[in-house]
């Protein structure tokens, strides 16, 4: 599974480290399912709401599913959160609906 972080401004390293760590944490279970996953942070100009940090996650799985999930939080990582929450769920679903099907084996090699 590869982690690819996409940023308009420099990120600080903390914040990548917790991006890839938080990533594989979330999809551990289905990790062998995804090809790669792109993380995007930006920021929304000034808005009346305290909500200004968008993260958006898109991923390929290997009987290439485009999944893609977009949020808006107060700060990234809630955003990166709510994200991966979504996506788990939108995984699980693709995953059980190509073995329903039977257009994807349960043994899938890396």
């Amino acid at each position: 599974m590869n982690v690819i972080l996409d940023a308009r401004e420099e990120l600080e390293p903390e914040l990548k480290v917790f991006t890839e760590n938080r990533v594989k944490f979330s999809l551990k279970r289905l990790f062998w399912m995804v090809r790669k996953i792109k993380v995007r942070y930006s920021a929304a100009p000034s808005s009346k709401t305290t909500c200004n940090q968008h993260c958006m996650v898109s991923l390929e799985t290997f009987d290439h599913h485009q999944i893609e999930v977009s949020m808006t939080a107060r700060d990234r990582r809630m955003a990166l959160e709510m994200c991966l929450k979504k996506i788990y769920k939108l995984v699980q679903k693709a995953f059980h609906k190509s073995q329903k099907y039977g257009r994807f084996s349960k043994h899938v090699y890396v």
